[in-house]
């Protein structure tokens, strides 16, 4: 199958890459900067191309069956990057559809749609709606925090635990969550390709329903180590994006994309209780094609939240 991977030198899309090469597929890697992919993915044609640049869409998008939307604006900087994610789903969302392109497969964020958002998770869901307004159907993975080393929201909550002894904690520590292991998002986004007819937007988490102080002090017992957390109700959201950034600065390249996640106060978890997954079959549950109405609540049994974490607190080999 002739694949397009929008978003391959991305911490979700270096990890798919291999994996759908390891499957035989024709990859088409699509970059602004096609000389950064080249060399580390040899087997895959990269194309020169702009979500933002209409005109550079065609060639990248020449023959594809399905494609991998993994994209996002923040890395730019937060001042204007909800209407660049808008910009970049429509004109990707048009050159599809004229491309004959018969699916494409987008991971967002998850949270209810009727909830007080963030900003950032917002956008995501927006972004999803904007590609599918085109008319080429759209599986909508929505996954929370993705637990593996080097996942942005996961490397934040890792170094703020291994920093702090006693931390000064913002609201959103105490906001509901269910985080998934970054071999489960895998298996998800690999396996859409054997199940065409699921369309709309799925739920996907592991079994643990946790808050973000929960996984902090998870990780620390895994760690070995004593960490106390004082709540602070009155920092605000804004306030406690500085006090994250403040501490991960010295060792994250964009500390306030992600900080900007946890800013929400509403719960990122499935709803209802769904039924567990097997390898990378999609379970028999509640789906609609209809992105206003539908949802699909799946859940991971492979690597439970943050039982996925080693001894060391990474992201255990497969």
């Amino acid at each position: 199958m002739r694949i397009l991977v929008v978003g391959a030198s991305g911490y979700i899309g270096g990890r798919l890459v291999p994996r759908l090469a390891a499957q035989g597929h024709e990859l088409i890697l699509m970059s602004r900067t096609a000389s950064m992919l080249a060399p580390r993915f040899p087997g895959a044609t990269v194309v020169a191309a702009d979500l933002l640049d209409p005109a550079t869409l065609p060639r990248a998008l020449d023959g594809v069956e399905v494609a991998y939307y993994l994209a996002h604006s923040m890395a730019a900087g937060e001042r204007g990057f909800a209407e660049r994610d808008r910009e970049a789903a429509r004109n990707f969302g048009h050159a599809a559809r004229r491309a004959g392109v018969s699916r494409i497969v987008y991971l967002g964020g998850l949270g209810d749609d009727s909830a007080n958002l963030s900003h950032h998770l917002a956008s995501r869901h927006e972004t999803g709606a904007r590609l599918a307004a085109h008319g080429v159907p759209v599986t909508e993975f929505r996954a929370a925090v993705i637990i593996g080393s080097g996942s942005a929201s996961f490397e934040i909550l890792r170094h703020l635990t291994e920093r702090l002894p006693i931390m000064i904690t913002p609201r959103w520590v105490g906001t509901r969550c269910q985080p998934i292991g970054i071999a489960d998002v895998l298996d998800y986004l690999v396996g859409a390709l054997d199940h065409p007819e699921i369309t709309g937007f799925v739920e996907v988490g592991g079994p643990d329903v946790l808050s973000y102080g929960d996984m902090m002090r998870t990780y620390a017992r895994l760690r070995g180590l004593r960490r106390l957390m004082i709540p602070v109700p009155v920092l605000t959201p804004r306030l406690s994006s500085y006090w994250v950034n403040l501490i991960s600065r010295s060792r994250q390249r964009s500390p306030g994309r992600s900080s900007k996640v946890f800013a929400t106060r509403s719960s990122c978890a499935i709803r209802g209780r769904p039924p567990p997954l097997a390898s990378t079959r999609f379970p028999t549950s509640r789906r609609s094609g209809r992105r206003s109405t539908g949802s699909t609540a799946t859940t991971s049994s492979r690597h439970g939240s943050m039982r996925a974490l080693g001894p060391v607190g990474r992201a255990s080999p497969r």
